[in-house]
């Protein structure tokens, strides 16, 4: 049964709930770059971590529309946490899609349930923004695939416990999806995570030392993993980084208003200033506009519309290029306190500039919608 407007709108506002204790501590762990365990464990307390897993599991059974507004109340508290959360529904999500039932006992009932926290294992350095042409393979030997090599950008890494990786496939054409556990002999981790933003989010190597699983690990059979990656990892993945990204314009927006209210300038304050006015009037605008369109593409997705899937597309890369203006116009707006930590606003600023690069980027994603957009093919 779809999720009702009701069901819904009770979990966003759990969410925005759950946000407001992670934005007070937002700035602190950034300060420390340190992983945002007690954010995960408040939104495990708060059923969250199942949201894209179905109820008779144990689940939300949510669709793309909640996944994008909750997402966004994510994002507006640290956008750390909100990455690392985003990752863990891809990566439920995908085992979701095709587990049998051993997995869905294995795996996504304690996932469901806030005991294990999941990402995606699928991005190499050789393949770049092009992760769905992995180079790593799935080799079948004794009853057995041999894992070797490593991936990159593994969000979470060394802190989650289930990483579904992405592998050419052993027999069949076209690509495996195998979920590794963190304790497999041969797994280890590599690194650390050393970006300007979203300091928190332990983007680390995952290390495939002589890896051997058996076939009980593969979803969906030999060869569904390029269907899976198209049908069910790309929209959740674009949806909830672009509420991810919305959510980190917001906050800038919140608090940029926050300061020109109270700083004193000639006199009055930052906000009788009408440059000032337009500035906040423009953010708000862009805001806005990457909010609505998002919204447009996750109902347009949950409907099944044909139109959806530019809509998709395009959702990601308005949301992602409206932070960097938002946030960008914020640092000029309240001035050189911005540039330090006293204001949340730098950290904005830094996190608001990995969306528009993580894969498939916006230029990968310009390129997918000029294509459909003139009825060529993609690849």
């Amino acid at each position: 049964m779809p999720m009702t407007a009701e069901d819904r709108d009770a979990l966003v506002e759990r969410a925005w709930s759950i946000a407001e204790g992670i934005h007070a501590t937002a700035s602190e762990l950034d300060a420390q770059r340190a992983f945002p365990a007690p954010h995960l464990e408040a939104l495990a307390d708060a059923g969250l971590l199942g949201l894209m897993i179905s109820p008779d599991l144990g689940g939300k059974g949510g669709d793309l529309l909640g996944l994008a507004l909750i997402c966004e109340a994510i994002g507006w508290g640290a956008g750390s946490t909100g990455l690392c959360y985003l990752m863990h529904l891809c990566g439920t999500a995908v085992i979701a899609a095709k587990a049998t039932d051993a997995q869905a006992d294995r795996w996504l009932k304690p996932a469901a349930a806030g005991d294990i926290l999941a990402t995606l294992a699928f991005s190499e350095r050789t393949t770049g923004a092009h992760f769905y042409m992995p180079e790593i393979s799935a080799q079948a030997a004794k009853g057995a695939f041999r894992l070797v090599g490593k991936k990159s950008f593994v969000t979470s890494g060394g802190h989650a416990d289930l990483y579904p990786v992405l592998v050419n496939a052993s027999e069949e054409a076209g690509l495996d999806i195998l979920v590794l556990e963190a304790d497999d002999p041969g797994v280890s981790f590599q690194g650390s995570w050393e970006g300007i933003g979203m300091t928190g989010n332990s983007s680390v190597q995952l290390v495939l030392d002589e890896v051997k699983v058996g076939p009980d690990r593969l979803i969906g059979g030999e060869g569904a993993g390029q269907e899976l990656v198209f049908n069910v990892v790309a929209p959740t993945f674009l949806i909830g980084i672009a509420g991810i990204n919305v959510g980190i314009a917001q906050a800038a927006l919140d608090d940029t208003i926050e300061h020109v209210k109270t700083r004193k300038n000639a006199g009055g304050t930052l906000a009788e200033l009408p440059t000032m006015q337009t500035e906040i009037a423009e953010m708000t605008l862009i805001t806005e506009q990457a909010r609505a369109l998002l919204a447009s593409a996750a109902k347009a997705a949950d409907a099944g519309d044909e139109a959806a899937l530019p809509l998709v597309m395009q959702s990601k890369i308005a949301a992602t290029e409206a932070v960097i203006a938002v946030t960008g116009r914020a640092m000029e707006a309240c001035g050189g306190i911005a540039y330090s930590r006293a204001l949340p606003i730098e950290r904005y600023w830094r996190d608001g500039r990995a969306g528009s690069v993580m894969a498939p980027t916006n230029e990968v994603l310009k390129q997918w919608v000029g294509k459909l957009a003139t009825g060529l093919p993609l690849f």
